[in-house]
């Protein structure tokens, strides 16, 4: 679902699409149990990817970054690329509403400050068939 032009205009070349900060991040990753070395995780929404970075640095997983706006992923592809997390970042322009992506694909579907986006109880029910056994969905809001 596309959003009006406003919306990006309003958006464009910001770090970051919500509230929060690297230090946000940092505290919601580090409170989940029981990841796996190298997960597999998948930003919903990421926006430019300031979180996505964020995640690399943290984890040694792979990440699909999803967002329905290319310029967004373009500049999440420029930051991979600045810091040397090209070969763990792939982007893929997407709809949350409609993810392509097989069942238990992921050890982790990460959305900071977006599930707003789809509804809470929407997002839940559609993205948790997403997760590998004793995968993790995680919604930070970034809100302090």
């Amino acid at each position: 679902m596309e959003r009006p032009q406003i919306f990006y205009e309003v958006h464009s070349n910001l770090p970051r699409e919500g509230p929060g900060d690297n230090e946000s991040t940092d505290r919601a990753f580090k409170s989940l149990k029981n990841l796996p070395v190298k997960p597999r995780i998948l930003d919903i929404g990421c926006g430019p990817g300031m979180q996505t970075i964020e995640l690399a640095k943290l984890s040694s997983g792979q990440i699909e970054a999803l967002d329905i706006h290319q310029p967004f992923l373009d500049q999440l592809n420029l930051s991979a690329k600045k810091e040397g997390l090209s070969d763990r970042i792939r982007t893929a322009k997407g709809d949350m509403f409609n993810l392509k992506y097989e069942k238990e694909s992921f050890d982790l579907v990460w959305c900071e400050g977006a599930i707003f986006v789809i509804g809470f109880l929407k997002g839940l029910t559609e993205w948790r068939p997403l997760l590998a056994k004793m995968g993790i969905l995680s919604f930070p809001s970034n809100l302090g």
